[in-house]
């Protein structure tokens, strides 16, 4: 399948990589069906590009590449609605706002997108502990991640 996509142009994909997020994500509820995109060129970034307004992509990242140590713990709702049966076939992203002036990039560690490899199911939770910020700066921890493997 093909859609057109503001950012990204033609896009091809096949039905099982859709994302399925039954309730959407927290201010675009109405965005049910996403892909992931990722290229090369922009790692360790990612897109998750609605297929319900094809002018929507949010920027993601794998939060270890900011924070090594980062851990999620799934609450019993979660697991229950994301159906998942091993942990070890969850993925987890943070979403990445860009401004103007890049050096002020963030990615909200508070609220991280969980989706069920197995199932495709996913869903943004909000994180019950102090620990992670909603905008993490992440700048000098990239350039740090790229100077120390």
């Amino acid at each position: 399948m093909d859609i057109v996509t503001r950012n990204f142009g033609v896009v091809s994909y096949n039905e099982e990589d859709v994302l399925h997020f039954d309730e959407g994500i927290p201010g675009f509820e109405g965005l049910k069906s996403f892909i992931l995109l990722s290229s090369e060129e922009f790692t360790p970034f990612k897109w998750l590009q609605s297929l319900d307004d094809t002018d929507i992509a949010f920027v993601i990242i794998d939060p270890k590449a900011i924070i090594k140590d980062y851990n999620v713990e799934l609450d019993e709702e979660t697991v229950k609605l994301l159906d998942i049966k091993n942990l070890n076939h969850i993925l987890v992203f943070a979403i990445v706002v860009i401004p103007d002036e890049i050096e002020k990039m963030t990615a909200n560690l508070k609220a991280p997108i969980i989706i069920n490899a197995e199932n495709n199911k996913g869903m943004q939770i909000l994180l019950d502990n102090d620990e992670y910020m909603i905008k993490h700066p992440i700048l000098k921890e990239l350039k740090n991640a790229d100077t120390n493997p």
